[in-house]
């Protein structure tokens, strides 16, 4: 690893940390019972929020859901652990945007129907660009 990535994981997990004891002490929370609703040792959510130590997308899931976090809360958290980009997240955020995510990656989708989906997609870009906005070229 060079020292640049070294520094983001620091950053990384100094983010993660705050956040989490951010949530933990605002639901008034006690460590030890997150761990344990978590089904973690205690050590580990204490290094955790101190930003001292990485975490597994299983892991952290299992803390959310311990901490009773709601979805908006969940996506920072999973942007903060690095597991989304902010984009990717603000698209999630969105219902509406998420439901249609969800279709596209049902295995039961006919390709046609994908396919139709898609010319829908490609119509409200094409119509976005028509009021004046851009999409972003990513």
């Amino acid at each position: 690893m060079t020292a640049s990535s070294d520094r983001h994981l620091t950053r990384q997990h100094e983010r993660l940390g705050e956040l989490l004891f951010q949530f933990r002490n605002e639901r008034g929370l006690p460590q030890n019972r997150v761990a344990q609703s978590a089904d973690i040792d205690g050590s580990t959510l204490s290094r955790l929020e101190k930003g001292e130590r990485g975490v597994s997308r299983e892991v952290l899931d299992r803390i959310c859901g311990a901490l009773g976090l709601d979805r908006q809360d969940r996506l920072d958290v999973l942007v903060a652990a690095d597991f989304l980009t902010p984009e990717a997240a603000n698209l999630l955020a969105d219902p509406d945007l998420s439901q249609l995510g969800s279709l596209f990656t049902r295995p039961e989708l006919a390709p046609d129907h994908a396919a139709l989906l898609r010319q829908y997609v490609t119509l409200a870009l094409a119509h976005a660009r028509a009021l004046g906005y851009e999409p972003d070229p990513n």
